[in-house]
């Protein structure tokens, strides 16, 4: 083969394989003599769960790539949909990149880019020969995702761009049918989310608590709902009323149980007066952003104390959110629908999100109609 041909050969490879998108990624070191090096990659892959390993492929013809490599370890930091100038500054090696965009080294003193997606912290386990590549694998000693995590930046024939994410939807065993559902309805909270510009969840209850199916609208408001996707809360009173409200004695009996045991504290008579309320009411309000702070916390974080949510809850007494027309309330956090099969039964929620607390009263009527017909629609379609 020519000279010419090869090269041509090699412009026809790059362009087609151009037409996969890959996420964009600065790796970083601090050389021996402690200067901070990084390169810009688009390789960065996870390798395998056990042990911990994550790869990327520099190119060999690469100055820095060596300078990483005689430090023996690697911090990664997966770019942010609006980092595309973050991207730039490094790939031109801006002199002032790292006082710029660095933020506090990882704990093994890697250099991290401020407002990445993913941060992961390596030892350099292998590099093995790729062609014109390395393919470097990385053993993971720390990796964190920031609380208010957004969509990861994308590299796709030859320009940058971000994912468009109508929805995504829990995995999991044990989860089969309860998903099977949230995929049938998840067409309508994806138009709800559309219509309001909220986030809206599919939720549903496995073995004994309420695990969030799907979130669609995700990046609509600050934190977004990739965290919610799949976590689990207890179904204990008085925690969930929506999916004891419409129960039977004996399922709202285990629920009020639940609540008890978790919490050292009879449910009383405000968790019965909550499911009269949601059962009159026909969907569900909550209200209290410090509440829903502590709550979102008790869902993501690996510390929480989900009992201490609840003793919470009891605590406050009655939801007002469940005692007042919607238009008469203050710092609202969400808003739930039942959805029910064609039996009847209630058997997954529509749950909006995302408010700031300051909507009118008009903005909250609307909203509330707007869920109402959604929930009733998912009912169809769970029928059909």
């Amino acid at each position: 083969m020519s000279e010419s041909a090869a090269a041509s050969g090699a412009r026809d490879f790059r362009r087609a394989l151009g037409n996969y998108p890959t996420g964009v990624s600065v790796v970083a070191s601090r050389a021996l003599d402690g200067t901070p090096v990084a390169m810009v990659v688009g390789t960065f892959t996870s390798v395998s769960l056990d042990p911990p390993l994550v790869g990327f492929l520099p190119d060999r013809s690469s100055t820095t790539w060596p300078r990483i490599r005689e430090t023996g370890r690697f911090s990664v930091s997966v770019l942010a949909a609006d980092q595309e100038k973050v991207c730039r500054a490094f790939v031109t090696k801006a002199s002032d990149r790292f006082d710029v965009h660095a933020d506090e080294n990882t704990a093994a003193g890697n250099p991290r880019v401020r407002g990445a997606v993913l941060w992961v912290d390596c030892d350099i386990e292998d590099v093995l020969p790729a062609g014109d590549h390395d393919m470097v694998l990385g053993r993971v000693r720390e990796l964190a995702v920031p609380d208010r995590s957004g969509l990861p930046l994308l590299f796709v024939r030859g320009g940058y761009g971000a994912p468009s994410l109508p929805s995504i939807q829990a995995e999991g065993p044990g989860l089969g049918a309860q998903l099977r559902l949230a995929d049938l309805v998840r067409p309508e909270a994806e138009a709800i989310a559309r219509d309001l510009g909220l986030e809206c969840l599919v939720g549903g209850v496995v073995d004994d608590s309420v695990v969030s199916l799907a979130a669609a609208g995700i990046g609509t408001t600050p934190g977004g709902s990739g965290t919610r996707v799949g976590a689990t809360f207890p179904l204990a009173a008085p925690f969930g009323p929506l999916f004891a409200a419409w129960a039977d004695e004996a399922q709202q009996e285990a629920w009020r149980e639940r609540g008890a045991r978790l919490t050292g504290m009879p449910a009383g008579r405000n968790a019965d007066s909550d499911l009269r309320a949601v059962r009159d009411l026909g969907y569900q309000v909550t209200t209290g952003h410090a509440a829903a702070d502590r709550f979102e916390h008790a869902v993501t974080a690996a510390d929480a104390d989900p009992a201490a949510v609840l003793r919470d809850l009891v605590e406050r007494g009655p939801e007002p959110g469940l005692r007042r027309p919607v238009e008469q309330l203050s710092e609202v956090t969400s808003l739930a629908a039942p959805v029910r099969d064609g039996s009847g039964r209630v058997v997954l929620s529509l749950h909006l999100m995302g408010f700031s607390g300051a909507e009118s009263p008009a903005r909250l009527r609307a909203c509330l109609e707007r869920l109402l017909v959604g929930a009733a629609r998912a009912d169809g379609l769970l029928s059909a």
